[in-house]
């Protein structure tokens, strides 16, 4: 899914089970693979967007996958 766009990783991230219905090793949250996908794209992650004066953050506060750049 995140193929090319900048990040310099190869392979896969983590590990399932025979059958992939089960998270061997490294989970990734939904909000830290949405903080990956905003930071490839040159996206501040932990940027808050605002609904009139209210703050609603675009990755729910998610930290992106550091390996994913290295």
């Amino acid at each position: 899914v995140l193929a090319g766009g900048g990040l310099r990783h190869s392979g896969a991230h983590g590990v399932t089970d025979e059958l992939s219905k089960t998270i061997v090793e490294k989970p990734v949250s939904i909000a830290d693979f949405h903080a990956t996908i905003h930071a490839a794209l040159g996206i501040n992650p932990r940027k808050d967007l605002y609904v009139g004066s209210r703050p609603v953050p675009i990755t729910d506060h998610g930290t992106p996958i550091a390996e994913m750049f290295a």
